[in-house]
């Protein structure tokens, strides 16, 4: 019988989350606090996103991850600034309604208002 003790060390941990169920294997501590920290930080903004925010990002991060430089470009776009530019571009209004026509949500906020066709 041997008296030494094994070296301290990971074999393997596994996180369950008990919110969803997914499971993460890990063959080290800093392997297993790495997956416990994005999980909850996954988790932290799914749950602040709605159902269509959810659909769209879902849809933009199937596409990104399937073509790496994809994303690159993308991110190299979103860096540069456009040329003569400040950065940013100019807000755009919406375009002025002609005086010929009746402004219908107007008609919707204040029928008494509209005269009658």
């Amino acid at each position: 019988m041997s008296t030494e003790t094994p070296a301290c060390g990971w074999g393997q941990a596994v996180f369950r989350c008990g919110r969803c169920g997914a499971e993460h294997t890990a063959t080290t501590e800093a392997d297993y606090l790495k997956a416990v920290g994005v999980h909850s930080d996954a988790h932290a903004v799914w749950d602040r996103l709605n159902a269509i925010e959810r659909s769209g990002i879902t849809s933009i991060l199937r596409t990104i991850l399937s073509a790496p430089e994809l994303a690159a470009e993308l991110l190299a776009l979103a860096d540069r600034k456009p040329a003569g530019g400040s950065g940013r571009e100019p807000r755009r209004r919406r375009p002025a309604r002609p005086a010929a026509l009746p402004d219908l949500h107007e008609r919707k906020r204040h029928p008494q208002k509209m005269p009658n066709a």
